[in-house]
Formats: structure tokens, C-alpha cells, sequence
């Protein structure tokens, strides 16, 4: 029988085969534009330079078999080479690596095929181990428990390896909490006195005003302004005081709970949707960052906007320069995402097995799994996977998948995906998790992928 302790060895084994074969070699990290990658990533960088090890780091939007060939060919001999949060869905494209470098994909995608892999290539996957990757760790939290084993000190990490999960949207278990190993790394957080997981009143971005956080929720539905400032009369709570607007800090906490349920009330929805286990970072002075979600959903917006530099400085502390930068790359993102969520809503179809999202020339391709997801979330959808697509180039198309956040459906989206793509495109990426999958394909294919998917899932 397999164990956590099992895993645990595996991931010292490979902290001391990075260790070994970095002081020898250079070192290359390359990981993924998302939270978790920019995560991963950023606590690979703080442990090896806690060790005097120096490293380059390169964020990729995808792992494609023809980049494999390019890192080769780039990195063929006394190298160290690191994929973070990347590299399981590809994992046949390394049977053919040629040189002495040494190979490492620290992952936590779905495992779809498992080929016996050369001697220099390390392949550490929670999957191996019967730990479900999906929702009990993230790429980050994989990458965390490896730095653990480079050095003790690097507890101070975990909050890092929180925000990954969060960002890949792990918090699955009761009242929005992380579980499985992401639990025993918010323990680990918890020791070090990194961050808080009681449950609370949860709205995103806490720092806005009471009227900007219920006007624009996906979960309450009012009809302007002046209807909210009456809602919130009723229950005895000021809008402003001293002349400003009060933000959801300001309530007291009698306050939160009296808005809680008389939205609850009000909507008719599960306790659980405005209950959450509120992961605040402790040590974090910026209080735009403070909560480790809205964190999260920052970094992704450096990733998608092709700024994953300013990520990683905000994961390694800047709170400066980086932060100057981000606050453009923010307004652009939110302006895009807006424009495409409008756009989405009204070109969202249905038919008997899927909900489909043409995204045209309209949704960039960095953005169409982050649609999907947000579209996952909405009330009212029937429960049946969201695909969406959109235009790469004149022959290519991004796919994505996902399951709405209360399917019951017992599918796993990466090997459905990779099985009908394989039929057509049998050298295809596909990468992602049992609810979330998205893969590369050619325009003339989608027809095909599409029929097979509904017949898969009749």
C-alpha cells in the first residue's frame, strides 16, 4: 500500500538529486504562466539561492513536444534542468533525450500514460502515489515539499505553495478549505505563524467597497445601486462613514454575519458559497495581497498577459517596482477579462451533452481556460462539461474543458480529452486534471474532437 511517507521519500530523493547534480551543473527552471507555475517557480528560485546555487528561469505558456526538442537541443550537456508545475502531460516526448543533463519534472497533472523513462530523466508526480493531484496538491505544493528537503528553513514557502493551490482552485473540501496535502502544508504555514484558515464571510477582493463587492458578484443579482443601499438600510449597515465608502474591513463582525444571512435570505443559496476558509497572509504589509486568493488571481494576471516577470518578483517580495507594474497589468487584465466575460455570456451554447464556447478571434488563447473556469462557477448551469475554444494561428486552435463546480459527473477530463484528441492527433499535448484540461489542436480536427467528445460522454 502506497503512503504519504512514500511520497515524502520520493521528495527528499529528489531534493538531493537536484542538490548533487546543481552544484555541478547550471541550472534552468522552466515552469507554467498560471498561478501555481509562477508559484512553483519562485520557491524553486528562493531554495536554491539559499544554497548559493545560482539558476535562469522561463516560464512557458505550454509544454509542446517541439519545445522539448528545443531545450534539448539548447541544453544537451552539464545542465540541470527543472520542469516545475509542467512536463506530465508530455512525458513520451523525453523518451528520446539525448545528452548528460539531468532532467526533472516535478508535476501534478493527471498521469495519461507513464512510459519507462531514460535514467537522467526524474519524473515526481503525487499520481505515482495515489494522491489525487487534482485537490490535494498543486505543482507549487509539490515544488514545496522538495525545497523542504533542500533546507528546513524553507518552511517559510509554504505560504507560496497555499497560494498555488489556491490559484488552481484546490480549495475543494468543506467551506472551501485545502485538504489532503495542501492541509498538511497550511499546517506547516500555520506553525511559522504565515497565514489564518478560520472560516468567515468571504467576498473576493475585501478591499473594495460593500457596493462594489454586491453589485458585481456572480452570486447576488441587484438591480443598481440605490437597491443595495436600501438592502443594507434594512439590516442597520452604513454604506459610508466620515464621508468615505466603507469597505467589507470596516463591518464589525455582528455586521458580517447580519449581511451573510440576509443574503443567504435573500438568494436562497447554500451557506457555503459565502462561508469560506479565509487564507489571510499573515506577514503580507500589502493589504491588496493580503488574502491568498486574490493573490493567486493576481499573479495569473501577469501569466496571461504575458508579464510572468512581475509574478515572480511579487512571490519574492517586491512590493515596489513589481507593485508599479502590476497595478497596469491588473487594469488591463481586468478591462480584457470583462470584455470577454460580456462577450462569453452571449455566445455561450448548449446542446444535449455540452455547453460550447466558440471563442473566435474574439477571447485570446491565454485567456479561454480562465472564461471556462469563471463560466464554471455560474448559478443555474445544467451539469454537463463547458469546451470552449479559440484561434492560436491560420492552423492551430487552444481547446479547454471544464466541470461546473457542483458536478456530480464521474469523468476525467485530461484522459477524456487525451483519448479523443489521440484518435486524431496522436502527438497532441493534452494537459490538465480530472475537472480542468485543455490541449492544442488543428483547426480541421474540431468537428471530429467535438462529435467524439459528445459520443464519449453518451
Amino acid at each position: 500500500m502506497i503512503t504519504d511517507s512514500d511520497f515524502f521519500k520520493a521528495c527528499k530523493e529528489m531534493a538531493d538529486l537536484i542538490l548533487e547534480t546543481g552544484k555541478k551543473n547550471s541550472i534552468i527552471i522552466f515552469s507554467h504562466l498560471d498561478a501555481d507555475g509562477l508559484t512553483a517557480a519562485s520557491i524553486l528560485g528562493i531554495a536554491l539561492a539559499r544554497v548559493g546555487l545560482s539558476f535562469n528561469i522561463r516560464i512557458l505558456e505550454r509544454l509542446e513536444y517541439t519545445i522539448i526538442s528545443e531545450i534539448q537541443q539548447t541544453y544537451s550537456t552539464k545542465s540541470t534542468i527543472i520542469f516545475s508545475d509542467i512536463g506530465t502531460g508530455v512525458l513520451d516526448g523525453f523518451l528520446n533525450w539525448k545528452g548528460t543533463s539531468e532532467i526533472f519534472i516535478l508535476d501534478h497533472h493527471t498521469i495519461v500514460d507513464e512510459p519507462d523513462l531514460p535514467n537522467n530523466i526524474h519524473h515526481l508526480n503525487p499520481h505515482l502515489f495515489s494522491i489525487d493531484g487534482t485537490t490535494e496538491i498543486s505543482g507549487a505544493g509539490v515544488v514545496y515539499l522538495v525545497s523542504k528537503f533542500i533546507n528546513p528553513i524553507n518552511i517559510d514557502l509554504s505560504f507560496l505553495a497555499i497560494i498555488g493551490a489556491l490559484g488552481d482552485r484546490q480549495d475543494q473540501g468543506k467551506n472551501a478549505s485545502l485538504i489532503g496535502l495542501n492541509h498538511y502544508i497550511v499546517l506547516d504555514a500555520l506553525k511559522v505563524n504565515l497565514i489564518t484558515n478560520s472560516v468567515s464571510v468571504w467576498f473576493f477582493d475585501r478591499t473594495r467597497s460593500l457596493l462594489s463587492i454586491l453589485q458585481f458578484s456572480e452570486l447576488f443579482k441587484f438591480n443598481n445601486q440605490n437597491e443595495i443601499i436600501a438592502f443594507l438600510s434594512n439590516i442597520g449597515i452604513q454604506v459610508s462613514k466620515n464621508g468615505k465608502e466603507r469597505s467589507f474591513f470596516d463591518l464589525s463582525k455582528e455586521e458580517c454575519r447580519d449581511l451573510a444571512s440576509e443574503l443567504i435570505q435573500k438568494y436562497e443559496f447554500n451557506e457555503n458559497d459565502l462561508y469560506k476558509t479565509d487564507y489571510q497572509l499573515q506577514q503580507e504589509g500589502n493589504l491588496m495581497l493580503k488574502d491568498a486568493r486574490v493573490f493567486a488571481s493576481k499573479l495569473n494576471s501577469c501569466g496571461r498577459l504575458q508579464r510572468p516577470d512581475i509574478g515572480i518578483a511579487l512571490c519574492m517580495g517586491d512590493r515596489k517596482e513589481a507593485w508599479r507594474e502590476f497595478n497596469l497589468i491588473n487594469m488591463q487584465y481586468k478591462e480584457e477579462i470583462s470584455r470577454c466575460i460580456k462577450w462569453g455570456y452571449k455566445n455561450l451554447l448548449e446542446d444535449d451533452k455540452l455547453y460550447v464556447l466558440d471563442g473566435k478571434e474574439i477571447i485570446n488563447e491565454r485567456l479561454i481556460g480562465t472564461i471556462l473556469s469563471m463560466f464554471s462557477t455560474r448559478k443555474g448551469l445544467k451539469d454537463k462539461p463547458l469546451l470552449g475554444f479559440t484561434e492560436i494561428d491560420d492552423e492551430k486552435l487552444k481547446i479547454s474543458m471544464r466541470l461546473t463546480k457542483d458536478s456530480n459527473l464521474d469523468i476525467d477530463l485530461s484522459n477524456l480529452l487525451k483519448q479523443t484528441i489521440d484518435e486524431l492527433e496522436p502527438n497532441t499535448e493534452v494537459g490538465g486534471h480530472s475537472r480542468a484540461a485543455g490541449a492544442i489542436i488543428r483547426k480541421e480536427n474540431l468537428i471530429n474532437v467535438i462529435n467524439n467528445l459528445k459520443s464519449a460522454l453518451t
